[in-house]
């Protein structure tokens, strides 16, 4: 039964980015992750940190948003936990009209719709005045 775990602690900037990257490829291949799991979790993370930085604080104060990867068996789980505004992603992001045209679409809730797609479970908790949002995904 494999197991393993890391974790990575960014600042909000979105050049912090490919320092998850970085991680979350030594992290794959220590813990023999499929590459297309792999791939699924950075599209993820890539989404969820990019909308934290860029929507989440209203300071231009230095900030760390940590992430956690852990597989136990054939499932790995990733916690995101951040100090900006709370923000529960699963209920309060725009849900996407995937039925209309580009044009007509509203701005905003396709990337929490591709990651719930994406992942097998999601959840969100807002403890300790910080958001933690938990991915789940089975391989």
């Amino acid at each position: 039964m494999m197991s393993a775990s890391c974790k990575v602690i960014l600042e909000n900037r979105l050049d912090e980015l490919q320092r998850f990257i970085t991680t979350l490829t030594e992290f794959a291949r220590v813990g023999s992750l499929p590459e297309e799991i792999a791939f699924s979790v950075q599209l993820a993370i890539d989404e969820l940190f990019t909308n934290i930085v860029s929507y989440g604080y209203d300071d231009d104060e230095s900030h760390q948003i940590e992430i956690k990867m852990s597989i136990q068996g054939r499932e790995l789980r990733i916690d995101l936990i951040d100090d900006a505004k709370q923000f529960d992603p699963l209920h309060e992001a725009a849900q996407p009209d995937l039925d209309a045209s580009l044009e007509d679409r509203r701005i905003g809730g396709v990337g929490i719709h591709l990651v719930k797609t994406m992942m097998d479970d999601v959840s969100y908790k807002y403890e300790d005045s910080k958001n933690h949002l938990t991915l789940v995904k089975k391989f």
